[in-house]
């Protein structure tokens, strides 16, 4: 969960020690400082900065997220569990803009992705139905809460569920 700058920042210290290191003969001390350069270098290009725009996020701090989701260059080349989030935070922040086109797309992404978590899942979900009732589309907004059914969610969704269920009704 590092900026690209800290990542690099850390990459470049964690590189100076290993020169040092090595010119001390300090092998073992070379070693750890490559692995720890090696494992930053992989975060940066697997993990990305998509949890830490998904923690601002869920912190209700979308311009920040929004920020730090714009760091990672490449969302394609994401692991298929930090791509589904990545797609994840980004339908999130377009709904708070009301675009609900590129949330819509992006919330199916995500969900086509996979999403780890249920809860996650049903929340895409609640939003891909209340998009089709912005749209006037109550058969297919139906249709995303019968997706969501068996999910495991948080009580504090419940509400939001239940409402969504009688304007449906």
């Amino acid at each position: 969960m590092f900026t690209p700058l800290i990542r690099f920042t850390l990459l470049i210290l964690c590189t100076i020690v290993a020169i040092i290191a090595a010119l001390a003969g300090k092998m073992p001390i070379v070693v750890v400082a490559t692995l720890c350069s090696i494992s930053l270098l992989w975060g940066y290009y697997n993990v990305g900065t998509v949890y830490l725009a998904l923690h601002k996020m869920r912190k209700a701090q979308y311009a920040d997220s929004e920020r730090i989701l714009a760091l990672t260059r490449k969302p394609e080349k994401l692991s298929k569990k930090r791509r589904a989030y990545y797609h994840y935070v980004a339908a999130y922040l377009a709904r708070e803009k009301d675009d609900f086109k590129s949330a819509e797309h992006d919330f199916l992404i995500a969900l086509d992705t996979g999403l780890a978590e249920e809860h996650d899942r049903a929340i895409a979900l609640l939003a891909l139905a209340e998009i089709e009732v912005i749209k006037g589309n109550k058969d297919k907004a139906r249709t995303y809460l019968e997706r969501m059914k068996g999910l495991r969610v948080k009580d504090s969704l419940l509400p939001q569920v239940r409402q969504m269920q009688q304007y449906l009704a």
